[in-house]
């Protein structure tokens, strides 16, 4: 089980790939293609809220 994070929290490339049981190269082009909502300084910052919308999206379609 994942140890609980504040939606506010800002997680890796390595912790996204850890969450969504993905390779780094499907990571990489999740965020590069905007389906992931992230942003880059110096390395990709990624908000679990912009990951469990993905999901929630994964999830409803």
């Amino acid at each position: 089980m994942f140890p609980v994070i504040e939606e506010n929290e800002l997680l890796s490339v390595e912790q996204l790939c850890e969450r969504l049981f993905i390779s780094p190269t499907t990571a990489y082009k999740l965020l590069q293609s905007g389906e992931i909502k992230a942003f880059k300084i110096g390395t990709w910052k990624i908000p679990v809220k912009s990951v469990n919308e993905y999901i929630n999206r994964r999830c409803a379609g």
